[in-house]
């Protein structure tokens, strides 16, 4: 009977400690918000921080440098005092599909010259996640990012976050608590949804739980709900992780060699390429 109880014990821990995710937070300072006054996006954001401190959470931020501005600068500065990474998310969000690779190369570069100071790791993710509309474009950016000694950012939970949040901010602005309440709450089931089945897409394609990454915004709803979400996540047995650590997950390694219009998680990306 010992044996038994010590053998579920084990096993249990293992299925827990397979359940690890890195929290990610694209478009610092602060991203859509329907316009929200700087001291209240500084507010905003100060709850994220109070509800990553809550879970203990080192989360990472990337910074779209087109969103400083004089009065919410101050938002990086709390960022990193809390001890969370911050790294370079360009400086107009492009979409790689529609500029060329040098204005998009100097858009990198833009960001680490206008929010370098505040930079403290060399990640770098893609806006939208689009990584060029052809692989020329795709493998010049590519060759700027390993030349100036950028690790690129990936994701394993993509998401429509960023949709909820636009409805989010407009009932938001005209203070319309009863659909503030409606959004948050299919907020927080659409992005268990998704956990969910990433999670399955995850044992379907490598036969095993990864360490995921999700992508999320410094926003007005996860002002709200980010406190939310991580309680479910922890309540559900996830392990709140780095990114550094998610990112020795052999997952992030696979080669991959197609063009895709579309941003995609890596998972999204092995599952199309497996079945071509």
């Amino acid at each position: 009977m010992k044996m038994t109880l010590s053998l579920f014990t084990l096993s249990f821990s293992f299925i827990c400690l397979s359940q690890q995710i890195a929290i990610t937070l694209d478009d610092a300072p602060f991203g859509y918000s329907a316009g929200m006054s700087d001291d209240k996006r500084v507010e905003a954001v100060d709850r994220i921080l109070v509800a990553l401190k809550k879970y203990k959470v080192d989360a990472t931020f990337l910074v779209t440098s087109g969103n400083i501005t004089a009065g919410n600068q101050i938002i990086l500065d709390r960022i990193k005092t809390a001890g969370h990474q911050l790294g370079n998310h360009t400086h107009r969000h492009f979409n790689l599909n529609n500029v060329s690779a040098a204005r998009y190369i100097a858009d990198i570069d833009s960001c680490k010259l206008l929010a370098g100071k505040w930079f403290n790791s060399n990640y770098f993710r893609y806006s939208m996640l689009r990584r060029g509309d052809t692989r020329a474009k795709r493998d010049s950016v590519y060759a700027h990012l390993k030349a100036k000694d950028y690790t690129i950012a990936p994701v394993s939970m993509d998401n429509n976050e960023w949709i909820y949040n636009r409805d989010y901010s407009r009932v938001l602005a005209k203070e319309d608590q009863e659909n503030m309440d409606r959004i948050g709450e299919e907020y927080l089931k659409h992005m268990q949804e998704i956990a969910t089945n990433y999670q399955k897409m995850s044992e379907e394609l490598m036969g095993r739980e990864v360490s995921h990454i999700l992508l999320i915004h410094a926003n007005p709803i996860n002002a709200d709900y980010l406190d939310h979400l991580l309680s479910w996540f922890k309540k559900e047995g996830w392990k709140f992780i780095t990114l550094d650590e998610a990112m020795e997950d052999q997952v992030y390694r696979i080669p991959t060699d197609s063009v895709y219009l579309r941003g995609a998680s890596v998972l999204d990306i092995i599952k199309r390429e497996r079945s071509n």
